[in-house]
């Protein structure tokens, strides 16, 4: 026997695998269990007494929201009425509070997250507390530039998909307003390309999709194998990349170029995204929201054409629109469900083929 057999045939520590639904998933789509086990495996991991300690959480991160905004509404509402010291001396207090209990809940649990968000948000109140007490004449983008810089490393040690997500919200944020009080409102570029800060959005966001499904394979980043965290981000791309194909479907005429080379970012990253979840993650659920996009541009189309066509027939194009707007939502759901039941197939014939594989490997 080879070196490299013996290496592969070598035991593996199991202490280090995570077992979660994730591992359980990709042993099932790849052949290695059936389905039986499969469901076994899930009832072992996820039992149906869960439905409490994800209400339990679901509680704790409502809790969380809650004082974080009465703590916001606090301030905002007696603004008049607090001196400067109290005003930084409580947020600060709140900032190192939030600390301290992510120390001692540790970043393992989830009241340790939520605690180390908590000090994430307190960071921006005390920034814009702080420009509103010495009046620095800052831009807005400038404050959400560096509440996402001060936070950043708080984001990467947490592991933590939400933390993550809120400081994408931040950085979202800042990338919109520097567009408009920057890039725009000081002639960097041109007024004709105002929207082209969508497709920057989206390519923004798509790197932040490939980094997670990057990392998502990889056994030490398991907090981001949810389906949720794909789904977050591609919502976002997808409606940042239809806008400017509708405006351009809708006006043509009055369609600048910064609207042109939207739409045409926005088409190739439609069919980028439909290849990817079709011919290698094979996510049904991402290629619904990719069809729900498509639909809309090709709804967007067929009424622009039926508009042109019977403008003077009231009745007549309005009877048309809804008899053609029925015939293509019927349409897609059809590929869809045809899609899924490919999908089904495809990952049947993969659980087949993969025992066969490996017995004709073991009896060589």
């Amino acid at each position: 026997m080879s070196t490299t057999d013996q290496t592969e045939n070598s035991p593996r520590s199991l202490d280090r695998i995570p077992a979660n639904r994730a591992l359980v998933d990709r042993l099932y789509s790849h052949g290695k269990i059936n389905k039986n086990a499969r469901d076994v495996a899930l009832q072992q991991l996820i039992p149906h007494t869960q439905w409490g300690i994800w209400a339990a959480r679901l509680l704790l991160g409502f809790g969380v929201c809650l004082i974080l905004s009465g703590v916001i509404y606090f301030f905002a509402f007696n603004w008049a009425k607090l001196l400067p010291a109290h005003k930084l001396g409580g947020i600060q207090f709140a900032i190192i509070a939030s600390i301290i209990s992510a120390c001692v809940c540790n970043l393992s649990r989830l009241s340790g997250q939520l605690s180390l968000i908590s000090a994430s948000v307190f960071v921006g109140v005390f920034l814009a507390v702080f420009g509103q007490i010495y009046q620095t004449g800052a831009d807005a983008y400038q404050l959400f530039m560096v509440w996402s810089l001060l936070i950043l490393g708080w984001t990467i040690l947490s592991n933590f998909a939400a933390h993550w997500v809120l400081w994408l919200v931040i950085f979202n944020v800042f990338l919109g307003l520097w567009w408009d009080q920057v890039a725009i409102a000081r002639s960097f570029v041109g007024r004709d390309w105002t929207l082209l800060i969508l497709p920057l959005l989206a390519l923004i966001n798509g790197l932040a999709l490939c980094t997670r499904e990057i990392l998502s394979r990889k056994p030490s980043c398991h907090w981001l194998t949810p389906k949720w965290t794909r789904w977050i981000i591609l919502v976002p791309i997808l409606i940042a990349l239809n806008i400017p194909i509708v405006l351009l479907i809708v006006d043509i005429d009055q369609a600048y170029d910064g609207v042109f080379i939207g739409s045409f970012i926005g088409a190739l990253g439609h069919i980028s995204l439909y290849l990817y979840y079709r011919k290698i993650v094979k996510d049904i659920w991402s290629l619904a929201a990719i069809t729900v996009s498509s639909l809309v541009i090709v709804e967007t189309l067929a009424m622009k054409i039926l508009y042109e066509a019977l403008r003077d027939e009231d009745e007549l194009g309005l009877l048309l629109m809804g008899i053609v707007t029925i015939a293509i939502i019927t349409g897609f759901t059809m590929y869809l469900r045809n899609l899924t039941r490919t999908l089904q197939e495809e990952n049947k014939a993969r659980e087949n083929t993969k025992p066969k594989e490996n017995t004709g490997a073991t009896n060589v």
